[in-house]
């Protein structure tokens, strides 16, 4: 693995109780030897096996625990926020379960529940390969998967029971492996304009019209895009839920064309990621004040200008690629006035929470991909923009 600065990480490193924690210890060893910072949490079952000394020895860092331990009661919180890349090395068939099924009664379950998903979380089992076979077990790691987990399959070989087969812990070397080709980016840094949120039309002093986009989509391409090495500017809505490094923010349609104009005219972008909201109309005439409410009230309305229609004129860069956002709602896809390199088209229907199914099309409008979660989504974002096979 690389250890030039840009890709120095910062590494949560979890043990569970298994005779294979010896290996997270020379793990740990040559993550910090590669500069990486790394924090280690261990497991009750992994004191057993393997103490904390050592890992302090390495780190420099205090090993982590207990859910409750002293001075460390937002722990699941801020090493969740804190890390780049979460790893369970080695992770056990009980830890496992309980991680599928959301039970939150050790630390390393808590931090499960207060990640995000925005950034690597991998797994690496390692147990009897009967349990490993076990349905229960396979079932918990589709789980797993399908939530956006990485899931390092262990090797065949010799068990620590006597036994032969499937559940050997993933060897430290591959591990590093794995990692460098997870979180190194492929090819050169790319310099990325994304949109993100919603924008607000106002009706009066205190109202106005709006949409439900909170900006979430935006903010984790951002995130992840950044953390892969990319040079990533963020023109975020006000009214996003996120904070995030944003240098630039914006609250009504022209607000957000404007700022948008000045950046691609002065700036030359390898992509522009447009995600934001922008609103179809705003009130012809804005009511000075507060409207009062005893009677009726009617709104004339005119359409915004089209910003995406726009981009190409405004780009300093005129090889701008352009990723774009299409939501329906129930009606037919109308992809014509998108002049764009890529489309991701979602149904309103299959959008909730993590769900976030959908279609990326070409700019010939052939489908490309699909994809079922938003961590695959930005996975296949990343991809394309770093020129790799999705």
């Amino acid at each position: 693995m690389s250890n030039s600065n840009r890709n120095l990480k910062k590494i949560l490193l979890q043990v569970n109780g298994s005779i294979a924690a010896f290996k997270a210890v020379a793990l740990c060893s040559k993550l910090v030897q590669l500069g990486h910072e790394v924090e280690v949490v261990l497991s009750e079952g992994a004191e057993n096996f393997v103490g904390a000394a050592s890992f302090e020895g390495f780190t420099r860092r205090k090993v982590h625990s207990g859910l409750y331990d002293s001075g460390q009661m937002m722990a699941h919180i801020d090493l969740e926020r804190w890390a780049d890349v979460i790893l369970l090395y080695p992770a056990s068939a009980n830890t496992i379960g309980k991680l599928a099924n959301g039970q939150a009664d050790s630390l390393i379950g808590a931090l499960f529940l207060a990640h995000e998903f925005n950034k690597p979380y991998l797994i690496a089992p390692a147990m009897n390969q009967a349990m490993y076979k076990h349905p229960s077990m396979q079932e918990n790691l589709k789980k797993l998967e399908r939530w956006g987990v990485t899931i390092l399959a262990p090797t065949d070989g010799f068990l620590a029971c006597g036994e032969t087969g499937g559940g050997r812990l993933i060897e430290p070397e591959a591990m590093l492996e794995t990692l460098n080709h997870m979180l190194e980016p492929v090819g050169p840094s790319k310099k990325i304009l994304i949109t993100s949120g919603g924008t607000s039309e106002p009706i009066d002093a205190v109202r106005s019209i709006t949409n439900f986009s909170t900006g979430e989509t935006g903010y984790r391409l951002a995130e992840k895009l950044r953390k892969s090495g990319h040079t990533v500017t963020l023109l975020q809505s006000k009214l996003s839920k996120f904070e995030s490094m944003a240098q630039l923010s914006y609250l009504t349609t022209d607000d957000f064309a404007n700022q948008l104009k000045n950046k691609l005219e002065t700036e030359s972008y390898d992509f522009l990621i447009h995600a934001a909201a922008v609103a179809d109309y705003r009130v012809d005439h804005t009511h000075d004040g507060k409207i009062q409410s005893e009677s009726p009230l009617t709104l004339n309305l005119k359409p915004t200008q089209k910003v995406i229609q726009q981009v190409r004129n405004w780009s300093q860069n005129k090889n701008l690629n352009v990723i774009s956002f299409k939501l329906t709602a129930d009606s037919a896809m109308k992809l014509e006035n998108y002049d764009s390199e890529w489309i991701i088209h979602n149904e309103l229907r299959n959008v909730k929470g993590e769900n976030h199914e959908g279609t990326i099309y070409n700019r010939d409008r052939n489908p490309q991909f699909k994809f079922k979660t938003k961590s695959e989504m930005t996975n296949l974002v990343q991809s394309i923009i770093e020129g790799s096979n999705p």
